[in-house]
């Protein structure tokens, strides 16, 4: 098991999740929910030509920060967080709704699931967070599970 392994089973999973859930961009278009693993794409050029290219919201970040295999007979359990963002440029401030609800959506569909890739098993606890920082018309979400692996175990010696 490597950690690029689970990440990208999560990354495809959540892809499938998604594939019907359109909210719309920074443009105003409507458009399904982009899934990342580690971070964003990097946007090239000047001011102008990022302004043309398609922004990445509204997407989820798939980060898998540690893990810990807490002796030689344990699993593998890595740390993951996702986080969602989505842009409302509406002046009620509702966007955080949207975020919330594609948190509840992961929580829900974890819960209820509890295996990834057809061999990791989602562990409890849950933990979310909204930020309370002002970051109008972007808004944030994000979710921390533990995912349980295969770990290394030692090799037998040869006789």
């Amino acid at each position: 098991m490597t950690q690029e392994f689970l990440q990208d089973a999560v990354v495809e999973d959540l892809q499938d999740l998604f594939k019907d859930y359109r909210l719309k961009n920074s443009l105003g278009v409507e458009r399904a929910i982009n899934i990342f693993p580690y971070d964003t794409p990097i946007r090239e050029g000047d001011d102008e030509a990022v302004d043309q290219e398609a922004p990445p919201e509204p997407y989820i970040v798939v980060r898998t920060p540690g893990g810990n295999i807490q002796d030689e007979t344990a699993p593998h359990v890595v740390e993951v967080i996702l986080i969602a963002c989505v842009c409302d440029r509406d002046k009620n401030r509702q966007g955080y709704r949207d975020a919330m609800h594609i948190i509840n959506e992961i929580m829900h569909h974890y819960i209820t699931k509890r295996l990834v890739g057809g061999r990791y098993m989602v562990q409890y606890p849950f933990k979310w967070v909204v930020p309370d920082d002002d970051t109008h018309p972007y808004y944030y979400a994000a979710v921390s599970m533990n995912i349980e692996a295969t770990a290394v175990t030692m090799e037998e010696p040869e006789t």
